[in-house]
Formats: C-alpha cells, structure tokens, sequence
C-alpha cells in the first residue's frame, strides 16, 4: 500500500492550477480582444465574448449576487472547502509558504535566507500586482509600457498597492486574516449545521491518548474496541484543560486509545489548532491534520481514519440529510438569480445595436431654413462579420 492515498497530492495540485489559472487568465484571447477585461477607463466589460456597458449594470449586479449565493450555498452543503484550498488568501499564503520552506532548506546563514526569501517574496508579488492590473487595462499593452519604463501614474500606484497587499497577506499575515479581517469568516458558522461537513476527530477511537511501544496494534486489533461517547469526551476534555480537570490517569498500554499524543496535527495546521480538543469555528478544513495523522497512523501500523472529513450527524452514525431549510431556501434565491441574469442577457443579446442621438442648438440658413447637427453614437456589443449600415429619415 502506498504511504499516502493519491486524494493527498490533490491540495498541491489545486493549488497550482488555481495560481497558475489566475496568471494565465489576462492572457486569454477572445475575438481578437482580451477574453477577461474590466476596462474602467473606457466603461466596457469584456467577458469571454460578452460585452458589458454602464446599462449593463444589472446583469452585472446579477452575476456577482448569484456567485455569492453560490458561494454561501456550497460552503453550507460541502463545508469550507474554498476557505481551505481555493480562497486567494490561502492559495497565496500556501505559496509563500512553501517559499519560505524551500529558502530555509537550502540555505543556513540566516541574513542570506532572510534576504533570498524576501526577494522571491518581492517577486512573486510584484507579479501578482501586474496581472491584476492586468485585468482592467489590457495587459500586453500594460507589460510593453513597463518594459519601456512608460507605466503612468496609475498603473504605478495599483501595482506597488498590490503588490505590498499581497506581500504583506501572503509573507506576514497569512491565517490572520482568516480570523481578524474577512467577513466571510465571521459569517459561515452560520451557515453550518450538524449536517454539514468538517474536520472531526474519532474520540471514541483516538482516547485516552498517550505515547506506547510499537507494535501494539489499534484498538480494533487489541480488541478494546471504542469508547462510548461520554468517557471519550470526558478524556478529551481532560486534556485539553488540566488546568481545570486535574492531570490525566495513567493507563495500560493496551488500554490506550489509537492516538499516540505527537501532536503532528497542531503542527501541520496552518491555525495552529488542536482538532481533538473538538470542532474549531476558525478550521479552514484545509486536510492538513488529517494527512499529517494518516501518515503517524500508517507508520505505526494502525488503521487510517482517526481524523475525518464528515458531517457531525454521520459521525454520530446517524444519515446525513443533503436538503435541509436552508439548504431550500438557498438553492431557491440562487435560482431567482440565475434566471434573473438569464433574462437580462438575453434582452442584452437581442440589442446587438444602440444608438443614441444627441442634438445641438438649431440655427437658421440662408435660405431662411432651420437646420441643426446631430451627433450619433453607434454601440456594437458583438463582432459580427461584415459591415454595418446606419441611415437616417426626416
């Protein structure tokens, strides 16, 4: 049997599809023009063949509210799953991350660490600002005008802010943000429930804990078999405040439960939390813990499992239900949504052309005729091939 299951390489395999697609995205071309294109300046919305101008605006509206729905609706079906592998400030944090780890582990001297990694650091961020910079103006004409050292003021300004804002989130403040600064955080324990999925440990498997000889095999081979409820949480409890229950009994080895007290799992999580002490409203439900305890539980020869990705109801043994009220209600306003959209796109696509008149002042000719200039403004929301025809009638 493989040391990992193949689903442990997902987490670095999404990551770098996820950086890797948000890097290459402003590069995409669509009809001859950038697929992704929210050119402020010019008030026009490139997206991926669609054009959106100012009236466009509800459609707009549309898509960002059913992408938050959207949102709120997977994190109450399938827990947090974007906070812990698609969320930007974890893709971004993973990234520097893994800098740091790779600078420490090539370099000794701690002055020429330090300044390698922040220069990667410095790197990838100022990268970063000229891609999202790329997203509202058109980014090969943004990269010739920094390679010729003629960026104006703007550009200058959003890179650098960018860039400093990544550097600072990703290099310094990394899981804090997760817990201090983002909204979305403060809101999602609200949309779980005793059916929704996160990281549980198996107490009634896992307790007492305690270090052992090798060689003793897991409860199911030892024959303990697992503890009911109420003396596992009564362990938990124990260790996680012996300032308040006194110090753990001490206990048999062959009485012991399957976790062996490393602690691998509070230094794997990027939080810092201890998931036996029980759920955590900050777990990010990365699956850190849960690799860093199959590995300890592979290499001492007991059976995988003791941390979980599950609903507390299936943990519980009980069927875990998949539409619940807000599960409906959820699903319901998203629909509105996307219907919504659906019909201003559609009212959009049957506009293939506007035209807007403006008149100036009228004033009287020679031969004693009024006459006046008219001014018209032909807006095409898609390329059709050909030309195009604009007559007038008086």
């Amino acid at each position: 049997m493989n040391r990992l299951p193949w689903l442990s390489h997902l987490p670095t395999l999404l990551t770098t599809v996820l950086l890797a697609s948000f890097h290459a995205l402003p590069w995409l071309r669509w009809n001859g023009r950038q697929a992704l294109l929210l050119d402020l300046s010019n008030r026009r919305f490139d997206l991926f063949g669609l054009t959106l101008w100012p009236g466009d605006v509800g459609l707009l509206i549309s898509l960002l509210a059913a992408a938050a729905v959207g949102l709120a609706l997977f994190t109450h079906v399938a827990g947090r799953l974007w906070c812990g592998h698609a969320c930007p400030q974890t893709l971004w944090s993973t990234l520097f991350n893994r800098v740091e780890r790779c600078t420490r582990r090539w370099l000794r001297h701690p002055v020429a660490e330090r300044t390698l990694r922040h220069v990667l650091w410095a790197m990838i961020a100022l990268w970063t600002g000229v891609t999202f910079v790329g997203f509202f103006t058109p980014i090969d004409a943004l990269l010739g005008r920094l390679v010729q050292l003629r960026p104006s003021g703007w550009e200058i300004f959003w890179i650098l802010f960018y860039a400093a804002a990544t550097w600072g989130n990703g290099g310094f403040l990394r899981r804090r943000v997760c817990t201090t600064l983002c909204p979305f955080a403060r809101f999602q324990p609200a949309l779980s429930d005793g059916h929704t999925p996160r990281m549980l440990y198996m107490a009634p498997r896992g307790e007492p804990r305690g270090a052992r000889p090798a060689g003793l095999g897991s409860v199911a081979r030892r024959g303990r078999g697992l503890l009911d409820g109420t003396t596992a949480q009564d362990y938990v409890f124990r260790a996680a405040h012996p300032e308040l229950a006194g110090p753990m009994p001490r206990f048999a080895f062959d009485r012991l439960g399957d976790c062996i007290d490393c602690a691998a799992c509070v230094k794997a999580c990027p939080m810092g939390l201890d998931i036996r002490n029980g759920p955590h409203a900050d777990c990010l439900s990365c699956a850190a813990c849960l690799l860093a305890c199959h590995r300890v539980q592979h290499d001492a020869g007991f059976d995988t499992g003791l941390i979980r990705f599950c609903a507390p109801e299936r943990m519980a043994g009980r069927p875990r239900r998949l539409l619940r009220p807000v599960t409906l209600a959820l699903l319901g306003v998203l629909v509105v949504l996307v219907l919504l959209g659906a019909w201003q796109l559609a009212r959009i696509q049957r506009e293939d052309e506007s035209a807007v008149g403006t008149s100036f002042a009228c004033w009287t000719m020679p031969n004693c005729s009024i006459s006046n200039a008219t001014s018209l403004v032909t807006c095409v929301r898609s390329r059709p091939s050909g030309t195009s025809r604009a007559s007038t009638r008086w």
